[in-house]
């Protein structure tokens, strides 16, 4: 019998995207919340524990604060959730992952940071536990802010590409997106309004494997990279996502 994720997951694959604002499996509150406590609250999460079975890859200095490459993911069995906060950011969230056991528990990305900043890679996992890790990152330019181009870009085709490894596939995808942070002003000095993608989905031969959901903090053109169990030459990889504005897109590629 299919579980109540599994359920959820093809309801969102088969069903057509609404906008992406009014879908309420999008946690708002979480993606608001500009603490760690207060992230943790609507989610029904509970204080985090220090486990040295989270990994969290991340540079100790960065120039660049609007693309910082992070690897977060957990070698503990029954990992439902990967959370990603950055403690000094306008709003704590920035990425929550919900893999399923087609994935290894591990993605890659590119976030946003302000200033200087711990970085916390959270995995709830199966039993309750709420585990942690966390790296202090320094920025040289912070990326939250800045001045926007003249003409910003359009969304575009999710550029993948799917690479064979021991026991299945890992899959990168560059996600052409503006990816606006809220934080920014134009020339007359007005904030330009949030515009991110909110919702990701996963698919391998059209079975949802993955779902994610992100905040302001991912950086434009979002990168995600993530590892398919049992993948194999012939197989169907797609991603779909639709962000607040109700522009959505579905790609897919064919392992070689």
């Amino acid at each position: 019998m299919p579980t109540r994720r599994e359920l959820l997951w093809w309801a969102l694959a088969l069903a057509p995207w609404a906008r992406a604002e009014d879908v309420a499996s999008f946690r708002r509150a979480a993606f608001d919340a500009r603490t760690l406590a207060a992230a943790l609250e609507p989610l029904g999460l509970r204080a985090p524990t220090p486990s040295p079975e989270v990994s969290l890859q991340a540079p100790d200095l960065h120039e660049n604060g609007a693309a910082v490459p992070i690897t977060l993911g957990c070698s503990a069995p029954g990992v439902q959730r990967l959370l990603l906060g950055i403690e000094r950011n306008p709003t704590w969230l920035s990425a929550l992952f919900e893999p399923s056991d087609a994935l290894e528990p591990e993605f890659a990305t590119r976030v946003k940071m302000q200033e200087s900043s711990r970085v916390i890679a959270l995995a709830q996992l199966a039993d309750g536990r709420l585990l942690m890790a966390s790296k202090e990152v320094r920025i040289t330019l912070g990326g939250c802010g800045g001045t926007p181009d003249a003409a910003p870009e359009s969304t575009g085709p999710t550029l993948m590409r799917v690479q064979a490894a021991p026991g299945g596939a890992v899959v990168r995808a560059l996600m052409k997106h503006e990816m606006e942070s809220g934080q920014r002003k134009d020339e007359a000095g007005r904030v330009l309004p949030p515009w991110h993608i909110q919702e990701v989905i996963a698919r391998l031969n059209g079975k949802p494997v993955m779902s994610a959901q992100w905040g302001t903090s991912i950086s434009k053109n979002p990168f995600l990279q993530f590892t398919l169990k049992g993948a194999k030459p012939g197989d169907r990889v797609a991603l779909a996502w639709a962000d607040n504005r109700g522009a959505q897109r579905s790609d897919e590629v064919t392992m070689a």
